[in-house]
């Protein structure tokens, strides 16, 4: 299952997806839990503080996850950083996806602009100047 749809089914707090406590020895667990989907167990884990969901298996080790509770709280203390969604011009919006034809047809015109407009570019002719030539 892919991280989207995983992140996308807690977003949403679907039935479909369970949260188990961590059992690990490191105390970074106290920062995340285990997602099952459907109740099976699938290979990420979420962030009790942002929800993020991050890709984790045991053999990952915690450092990464380690590493995502120092960023989270640093970007929580300081709230310096805007969310792109917040930023003009961006929206958390999903976005269809284009249809396949309709991406082939503006490729075939892309391509065709440019057959059109690559020309092949004539130098001047230039006449030889010095008197011993016999152009």
């Amino acid at each position: 299952m892919e991280k989207e749809t995983v992140q996308k089914l807690i977003d949403v707090e679907s039935d479909r997806v369970v949260f188990e406590v961590a059992k690990g020895k490191s105390i970074v667990w106290k920062h995340f839990v285990h997602v099952k989907v459907d109740g099976e167990a699938v290979q990420y884990v979420k962030c009790a503080k942002c929800r993020s969901v991050l890709h984790w298996k045991s053999r990952d080790g915690t450092s990464g996850l380690r590493a995502h509770v120092d960023y989270c709280n640093s970007t929580r203390a300081s709230h310096s950083q805007p969310k792109i969604a917040a930023c003009a011009g961006f929206s958390a919006a999903v976005v269809p996806k284009l249809p396949a034809a309709v991406k082939s047809d503006v490729t075939d015109v892309i391509v065709r602009w440019c057959a059109k407009d690559i020309r092949f570019v004539e130098r001047p002719r230039v006449k030889c100047v010095p008197a011993d030539c016999d152009c």
